[in-house]
């Protein structure tokens, strides 16, 4: 799934770098994914988060269904910290998986359960 993920959202973070955007650790930078059949629920859920102040890189669908809502830290393998903030608005399940690809410290997978 990350495979692919890097090949859909590397274009668009290399274009916001190149604009001079800012795409550092300083923010939290947060990638949302709809895995649920619910039309622009990533949409709606990415302009929540960026109401709330977390810089959304990227909103689409994921490559499959999910039962449950993650929050994947992809940076903090111990206290989960970055997932922690963006479990304060969106709930979920938290993970931790290695960042191989560099495109964002958390991924939002959004599951049937979400509300």
């Amino acid at each position: 799934m990350f495979v692919f993920l890097a090949l859909t959202v590397l274009p668009y973070v290399v274009h916001r770098r190149e604009r001079g955007e800012s795409v550092t650790d300083e923010r939290l930078d947060v990638i949302v994914l709809n895995g649920t059949r619910r039309s622009r629920l990533a949409y709606s859920v990415s302009q929540y988060l960026r109401n709330k102040g977390i810089d959304v890189l990227y909103y689409g669908n994921a490559d499959t269904l999910y039962a449950q809502t993650l929050i994947i830290d992809r940076k903090d393998s111990v206290s989960l910290s970055n997932a922690k903030k963006v479990a304060r608005y969106v709930k979920g399940k938290l993970m931790y998986v290695p960042d191989t690809d560099n495109l964002a410290s958390v991924y939002v997978i959004l599951g049937k359960d979400y509300r």
